[in-house]
């Protein structure tokens, strides 16, 4: 059963310490700012290769406290690593998609009164040390932080340049506001916003879906800007065409649900 979670190590929750991310709210740096309580969501699949590295990212950055990956189902050994590691980390039965693994997590954060929620891939794309980026987006105002690289889309390749200005032309014009980066898993969010949106999608296309429903509940976007970070280790675990039609099934039945 889907619903059969084993939690193999405590979820822990930590502030956002003052010495580590310069004093921008800080529980105890200033009397204007409150102790957040966030969590790093990570979803992994198959990244024996990579994992290494990112978990040694993760600790040098101060996180291992606050992060909670998602092994969807992974053969190759990546569960154990992790669990090794001594990271929190949750194990899918099987390989569900990202969309189901990001839910899962989210439940999870949840359950450890996260009050804000990052989402992060398991590939290496992503820098930690932008975190306290998005943190501070989020202190002032925004509901969701995407991390963009509208500034690097030129060093995507081909394939996943067209890919993502297609989906994110899509995604703005069923939002009716420009959106620069629709398909970045680099995010945060608040809580309200996982708590009030629901998303069916068990796939790539679940971001979408999600990002869609809260900007037309009027929810504020925010960015931080990030490098597009592409690697000889990078194995996408996207199918273009599969995930391409989910995308396009997803966003119709949004629009027909929506007029």
């Amino acid at each position: 059963m889907r619903e059969n979670y084993n939690i193999n190590a405590a979820g822990r929750s930590a502030g956002w310490l003052a010495h580590q991310h310069g004093g921008l709210g800080v529980g105890g740096s200033s009397p204007l700012a409150p102790m957040l309580k966030f969590f790093i969501i990570i979803p992994v699949f198959n990244e024996r290769e990579v994992i290494e590295d990112l978990i040694k990212s993760l600790n040098k950055n101060g996180y291992s406290s606050t992060v909670i990956f998602v092994d969807d189902g992974s053969e190759d050994g990546t569960y154990e690593m992790i669990k090794d590691s001594g990271f929190a980390v949750v194990r899918n039965e099987r390989n569900y998609g990202k969309g189901f693994s990001q839910r899962r997590g989210f439940q999870e954060a949840l359950k450890r009164d996260a009050e804000i929620l990052i989402t992060m891939d398991g590939d290496l794309q992503h820098d930690p040390s932008y975190i306290k980026d998005f943190l501070a987006k989020v202190m002032e105002g925004n509901d969701i932080v995407i991390g963009s690289r509208w500034n690097e889309l030129g060093k995507m390749p081909r394939d996943r340049y067209l890919s993502n200005r297609l989906t994110t032309l899509a995604v703005s014009l069923f939002a009716k506001k420009k959106i620069e980066d629709s398909q970045s898993g680099f995010r945060a969010y608040k809580r309200e916003v996982v708590e009030s949106i629901s998303f069916d999608s068990d796939k790539f296309e679940a971001e979408s879906e999600l990002l869609m429903k809260a900007l037309v509940s009027g929810k504020k976007l925010g960015y931080v800007s990030i490098p597009a970070l592409y690697h000889e280790r990078l194995k996408s675990k996207i199918r273009r065409l599969e995930d391409t039609l989910r995308f396009l099934k997803m966003f119709f039945k949004l629009v027909w649900k929506r007029s």
